[in-house]
This record gives structure tokens, C-alpha cells and sequence, in this order.
């Protein structure tokens, strides 16, 4: 339970929403967020509906708060972030906790002299059984992240450099909040009003930080933070985009830091507002590629060493075999005379020329009938004439017949088949 933080004016309020003129008289709105955040049952569910009434184009949100509810803080960061007025935030005194987060949604950042920003991981009470605590730890782990988140997106880096920043509840002096990106500016001293006095001296007065389980009770206790951590860039895009394209603007050739390269890798990888990270990509390659290119190592010269004058090739054979006779074939064929051209006579109008066209052979079925024709011919040929009537006069023998040779005739016939 948080003792109760009575405001100065008797109201049980944590913000004030007033309507005001700046120096030039055009309408502007002071919002003025001064003690514990979600406190007496005032949620930012009425801070929200006041702000929708807000029109002017300016919201000068002054903070000066230990923390509070998480969830209301982050109600009340993204109300601001999708304002259509430009948010410029003051940090008066303190800015602790989820205040810092709502800081966070200024479009410019002012830390006040010896005004202060505290980051931390959120915080919680539970109780219960081993693995109702387990999961409200896991719950309070997400919700770190998550705010985690929203400083690299204002300042640069990763979420795991924030959370680690974070993990160690990091306090910064006004000008360590600028170095380390979560703000802009440290504001010149000015003296406050009458009022504005009196209500940060009650409140101040009001404040015991001891109920909030604080490692750390204000900068002056705590350890100096980590300020030369590369990846801390400005958050602006115009102003990164700027001092990266300085080096090209002279005659002299850039030099290529390892450190910026390194950060604005980094930086691309999980960008920021207010710029394209294909962007930045592109603007690191071109300035990798004009960097002089480091030297190389000096290598010594190997010596040279003729080959072995009596080691003969290895060769293969088949290929040798090929190639001569390639090259023989080749020569043959070059020395070779040409064939000569046959003359052939002039065609005249008395005598046309003639086209002999040869004839295709006969069908081997035709040759067979015409050489069984040619057997047959001459078997008929040799056979004996049939006898006739003797004519009258003297009796004269006649030749005795031939005997027809069985064999001669059967080879015959054997011949004839084929």
C-alpha cells in the first residue's frame, strides 16, 4: 500500500490540463504531470478523455513524478504519441519510472538543471502458489521488454542494452539523459513562478521514494551510468542522416570509423522514429564503399623454380595414338591433288544431249521364273526328236537315243526350285 499524496491545492489529483497562450499569443495547453501516476483511483482513463478536448496545435507537458502504474503510463504515452499537437516535454525535478516512459512521447525532450530520469524494470506484489509467482515474474519480464522498447525507439540501441540498463535501475543527471539520448536538451535556468514553486516544494516535500522499492534513492546514490556505450545515437533521423553525409562534404576522402558503423548497424537493425531504416542501409554501404581500403600484409615473393628439363609429361597413349593419326590424315588430305574437273562437250542444238537413266534390277521372284524358264528350255532342247516314218531308199541305222542321266535331272529340278 502507498501512503497517499495530498496535493498541494487540497485536490486528490496527479495532473493538471490548462489551456494557455505562448509568447506570441497562439493557444497552446500545459499539462502538468506532478506526483504518483494511477494514484487514489484516478486512472488515465480520465487523463485520456480530458486530453481529446485538447485543440491547440501544442502540448507543453511538464513532468515531475516518481512513477506509477505501468499500465496507465503507457496509456497516457500513446495518447500523446497520436496527438495531433506537437508534444514538448519538460522533466521539472524527476522523471522516475513510468514517468520517464511518458517522457518519452515529447517530440523534444528538456531536462531542467539538475533535474533527474530514472529507468528500472516494472515492478510488482504477488502471492500465491510456486507457479502463480513463476508466471507473474514471466508477466513482469514482458512488461519490462515492452518498455524496454519504447527507449530504444526514442534513443538508439536494442531492446536488450535498454533492459540491461534497466536491470541495473539506471539514474541519469540531466546532462547523462541527453548523452545517453532520452532527451534533447538541458533547458537554461529560469526561475519559476510563485506558484510553481509552492506546489513543487509540497510535493517534493510529499514524496517518500523508500515505498517504492527504490535500489537507489536519487542520482547522488546511485552509480554513474554507462555513457560510452557506442550504440547511444541521437534518436532524430535528419540530425543522424546529417552527421553521417558531414565527412563526404569536404575534398579530402572520409574515414571510416568501425565504432559509427557499427552503432548505425545496430541502429538499422532496430530502428528509430523519424527515419527509414533501408534508409540507413543504404547510406552505411556508400560510405563502407568510399573508405580507403585497409592495407594489405606484405607477402614475401615465392621464388621460382623451374620444372625437372628430363621429366617427360605424363601422357596418355590413346590420345597420343589419336592425334597422329589426325595429323596424318590431315596432311594426306592437304598434299592430296585436287581431282580434275571432267570437260564435258557443249550440248548443240543437232545433237541433244542424251541421259542414260539406268534401270532398276528385276524383282528376285521374276528372276527366279525366267532361270527356271532357261532349265526347262534347254532340258526340252536335249531330249530326243520323236521318231518318224523311214522315207524310201536304202535302209540306213539309226543313232541309237541318249539315256536321260536320273541325277542330271534332279539336280535340275533342285535348280529350278531355287
Amino acid at each position: 500500500m502507498r501512503p497517499t499524496l495530498p496535493a498541494p491545492d487540497g485536490e486528490q489529483t496527479w495532473y493538471r490540463i490548462t489551456n494557455t497562450l505562448d509568447g506570441a499569443g497562439t493557444p497552446t495547453a500545459a499539462v502538468h504531470i506532478y506526483g504518483d501516476i494511477g494514484s487514489w483511483g484516478i486512472t488515465a482513463a480520465a487523463f485520456v478523455e480530458e486530453l481529446k478536448n485538447v485543440d491547440a496545435g501544442e502540448i507543453n507537458l511538464y513532468i515531475n513524478s516518481p512513477g506509477g502504474e505501468v499500465f496507465d503510463g503507457l496509456a497516457i504515452h500513446n495518447a500523446l504519441r497520436s496527438h495531433r499537437a506537437k508534444v514538448m516535454v519538460q522533466v521539472d525535478s524527476l522523471a522516475a519510472s513510468i514517468a520517464s516512459v511518458i517522457a518519452m512521447a515529447g517530440d523534444r525532450i528538456v531536462m531542467s538543471p539538475h533535474s533527474q530520469m530514472m529507468i528500472h524494470d516494472a515492478q510488482g506484489v504477488a502471492c500465491g502458489s510456486p507457479e502463480e509467482m513463476r508466471e507473474y515474474a514471466e508477466f513482469l519480464d514482458r512488461q519490462s521488454e515492452n518498455i524496454a522498447a519504447v527507449y530504444a525507439e526514442r534513443a538508439g540501441g536494442t531492446k536488450a542494452q535498454w533492459r540491461k540498463r534497466m536491470q541495473a535501475e539506471t539514474w541519469y543527471f540531466a546532462d547523462e539523459a541527453v548523452a545517453a539520448g532520452l532527451a534533447d536538451e538541458v533547458a537554461k535556468p529560469q526561475r519559476m513562478t510563485p506558484e510553481e514553486e509552492e506546489q513543487a516544494r509540497a510535493i517534493a516535500a510529499a514524496w517518500d521514494l523508500s515505498v517504492y522499492n527504490y535500489a537507489h534513492a536519487n542520482r547522488e546514490e546511485a552509480p554513474a551510468p554507462e555513457v560510452a556505450v557506442t550504440v547511444d545515437i541521437q534518436p532524430d533521423g535528419a540530425t543522424v542522416a546529417a552527421a553521417l553525409l558531414d565527412p563526404l562534404r569536404g575534398d579530402t576522402a572520409p574515414v571510416f570509423d568501425p565504432a559509427a558503423f557499427r552503432a548505425a548497424t545496430v541502429a538499422a537493425l532496430d530502428p528509430m522514429p523519424d527515419y527509414q531504416p533501408d534508409h540507413m542501409r543504404s547510406l552505411m554501404a556508400g560510405l563502407a564503399g568510399d573508405a580507403p581500403a585497409p592495407e594489405a600484409p606484405a607477402r614475401p615473393e615465392a621464388p621460382y623454380v623451374p620444372p625437372p628439363a628430363d621429366t617427360a609429361p605424363e601422357t596418355d597413349p590413346e590420345q597420343v595414338a589419336v592425334a597422329w593419326f589426325r595429323s596424318v590424315f590431315h596432311a594426306v588430305a592437304n598434299d592430296a591433288p585436287a581431282a580434275p574437273t571432267p570437260t564435258a562437250p557443249a550440248p548443240t542444238a543437232e545433237a541433244p544431249q542424251i541421259v542414260h537413266v539406268v534401270e532398276p534390277p528385276a524383282p528376285a521372284d521374276q528372276v527366279a521364273v525366267d532361270y527356271m524358264r532357261t532349265l526347262l528350255t534347254n532340258a526340252a532342247q536335249n531330249l530326243a526328236a520323236p521318231e518318224q516314218a523311214a522315207a524310201p531308199g536304202p535302209t540306213t541305222p539309226a543313232e541309237p537315243i541318249p539315256a536321260i542321266d536320273r541325277n542330271d535331272f534332279e539336280r535340275s529340278l533342285r535348280e529350278a526350285q531355287w
